[in-house]
């Protein structure tokens, strides 16, 4: 028996082989200060302590062994140096991290001798991951070829086929474009505190102002009042008052806070984005978890469980179609309320130009972020692999996203991915004026345009998906290969042509409730009969694709067609039977929870929070060090700290980016 206070017998040859590695890649002053004395104990220790040992759970999935992260980092911090020695004569190296990859997919059915088949059975045509810690002198190429070794006991279809070693961060103070976008991040903050400062400072001159014997004051006019020209009192509607208000908290929080909305306006649509807005972030709670963190169970994170919630939860891409809806509601009910008069071509470009200015000055600062300041938000055995898709995809690619053409363009490789949305709600604008213009003129024609784009879309995704044999949504199961779905994902889910059918139903309703402004009187059994179908359609849509998402069955190519080409537009419609029930007043107990005074706030967030909850994602998993046993509890309790936080952080970029650019586009307009 070996003794307890050393490491156990099967350990051993691990211990002498890896220190045997480090001796390698102690190269030039290394090799000099070897001879002079050999690594400290505790050196050793460290470096195999920090070094993934195989842990409980290999039978249940947990087939990635991450070590110690930090403990690896700091094992070898600068380098070996002793006063004893010369510091020309130690080492020029630190620790390093690696995750290399062992694979079992060409490995022989049956196992070695000695090998337990159990355990065999369960490693054949997967792949192993041990975090090393290694000298920062060896490659990935070197690592890999030395893992081999620690293989070669098998047979030989087992072999080590890669290695991602944690780079060495390039010091900020070195790095010229994050401290750039650092500097303009920091430039906005600053404007925030003085317009803010300013704001104070003018509510507070106004509320001490005495008025003077020889005129009076409106009081109800008294905040709105500022300082301009030097000290004189003016009527505070000065371009330099507002556009210094437009930074200012207090003034763009105070719209962002506040619940009384207008009589004519749509309130049950705060709901609707609040809470599409949650599910969308519970999904890629459950999607980026299962990408990014580390299960010892993984095995019960592949189950696909059957029940409703589950099931529901599955198809929560329809969330999507609910905001490119609203989209096409919006751009009708308000566009056609501000037309009285036939709009110019001038009225036309900042139709276009507004909505630009609206989107892309919230999207261009997180792909800022993103491209040089979030690689210094984290650190991780998984972090390399969690921002690659963030940070280099947006140092390249960040200028097809401000032309809105990401759907299109490198889509392999996209900036942010999931601001494929902002690309399609934005090239569905291109269209509406047409449509727009033809609602005004001759209702009929408009009407008639877009059922003719619906039936097209319609169309047009079926024979293409039953073509092309693409599933009918993205399955929760794995059903379907990754590269069929890729295909899927690339060709048809970001794709505007194939999505256009929502935003299109959402013009109709947008009219319907323009010309109607919700006074309708339908009779009560004709209410239930369309609270019936509107239940029967939205439910159809997110439970018919239950075989395929529990992994039980595909579905036919001609089933597959239909669905992808009408489930969405169905979708759809059930929202607008919801919207304009809730207006006319018959949506009961579903109005009630819709437009709720307290989601109005949250629901003005929406737009932040869906730009930048997948970054606040990626830092937290990309740097977690340690292995989880899935649960849903675990997951939900995920689900709410994101759901949390995106807010909070929403709330910020809302009061800092958001807001102030909106408002200084009303100053630029010269609108109140």
């Amino acid at each position: 028996m070996p003794d307890a206070n050393t490491p156990t017998w099967w350990a051993m040859p691990v211990l002498s082989r890896w220190v045997g590695v480090w001796s390698r890649g102690l190269g030039g002053p290394g090799r000099l200060h070897l001879r002079r004395r050999h690594p400290p104990p505790d050196l050793r220790v460290r470096v195999f302590d920090s070094t993934a040992k195989p842990e409980s759970g290999v039978l249940t999935g947990g087939l990635t062994f991450l070590g110690y992260y930090s403990e690896c980092i700091a094992a070898l911090k600068p380098g070996l140096r002793t006063p004893a020695v010369n510091a020309s004569q130690a080492p020029q190296f630190t620790s390093s991290y690696c995750l290399s990859t062992v694979s079992f997919a060409n490995a022989q059915l049956q196992p070695p001798k000695g090998f337990p088949e159990y355990l065999w059975k369960e490693l054949h045509g997967k792949s192993l991951r041990f975090g090393l810690c290694v000298p920062s002198t060896c490659s990935e190429a070197e690592i890999t070829e030395v893992s081999g070794e620690f293989v070669q006991a098998f047979d030989s279809g087992v072999n080590a086929t890669s290695t991602s070693c944690s780079p060495s961060q390039k010091p900020f103070l070195t790095n010229l474009p994050a401290m750039a976008v650092a500097g303009v991040l920091l430039l906005f903050f600053a404007l925030a505190a003085v317009g803010t400062a300013y704001d104070v400072a003018r509510s507070y001159r106004s509320s001490h102002k005495k008025p003077s014997s020889s005129r009076s004051v409106d009081t109800t006019m008294a905040s709105n009042e500022g300082l301009v020209n030097g000290g004189s009192l003016g009527d505070g509607g000065s371009t330099f008052s507002r556009s210094v208000l437009a930074f200012s908290w207090l003034s763009n929080g105070s719209k962002i806070f506040n619940t009384s909305g207008k009589k004519e306006s749509i309130q049950v649509i705060h709901g609707l984005r609040f809470y599409s807005m949650a599910w969308i972030i519970l999904g890629h709670t459950f999607s980026f978890s299962k990408q990014w963190i580390t299960y010892r169970n993984m095995n019960d994170l592949l189950v696909i469980h059957t029940d409703i919630i589950t099931q529901g939860l599955a198809n929560g891409t329809v969330t999507v179609d609910t905001f490119f809806f609203i989209s096409g509601l919006l751009v009708v009910y308000v566009t056609l309320k501000d037309m009285a008069s036939t709009w110019g071509v001038n009225r036309w470009l900042l139709f276009y130009v507004h909505r630009y200015w609206r989107m892309t000055p919230l999207m261009m600062a997180a792909i800022a972020f993103c491209a040089e300041l979030l690689p210094y938000c984290g650190d991780g055995p998984r972090w390399k692999e969690s921002v690659a898709t963030y940070d280099g995809t947006c140092q390249r690619n960040w200028w097809i996203n401000a032309m809105y053409l990401q759907n299109f363009i490198h889509t392999t490789d996209m900036c942010l991915n999931h601001t494929w949305y902002s690309a399609v709600d934005y090239q569905f604008y291109f269209i509406a004026p047409l449509i727009l213009m033809a609602l005004q003129r001759k209702s009929k024609l408009g009407l008639f345009l877009i059922g003719l784009l619906l039936l097209a879309s319609t169309s047009f995704t079926a024979v293409y998906t039953a073509i092309k044999d693409y599933p009918a949504a993205p399955y929760m199961s794995d059903i379907i290969s990754l590269e069929k779905l890729n295909d899927f994902m690339g060709n048809v889910y970001i794709k505007p042509y194939f999505r256009i059918g929502p935003f299109l139903i959402g013009m109709a309703a947008g009219y319907v409730l323009y010309r109607t402004q919700g006074s309708c009187i339908i009779r009560k059994r004709y209410v239930w009969l369309g609270w019936t179908t509107c239940a029967f359609m939205m439910l159809g849509v997110l439970y018919a694709m239950w075989p395929a998402n529990t992994g039980e069955s595909v579905p036919s190519v001609a089933w597959a067609a239909v669905y992808g080409g009408f489930a969405r537009s169905i979708w759809a419609m059930g929202l607008a039977w919801i919207i304009f029930a809730s207006v006319a007043g018959y949506g009961g107990v579903v109005t009630k929870i819709l437009s709720c005074r307290a989601l109005v706030p949250l629901s003005r967030l929406t737009y932040s929070a869906y730009i930048i909850h997948p970054v606040l994602m990626v830092i937290f998993y990309g740097s977690r060090e340690e292995s989880f046993d899935y649960s849903p509890y675990l997951l939900m309790y995920f689900a709410v700290g994101n759901l949390v936080l995106t807010y909070m952080a929403s709330l910020v970029l809302s009061l800092v980016f958001e807001a102030p650019v909106l408002a200084l586009e009303k100053v630029l307009l010269g609108r109140k």
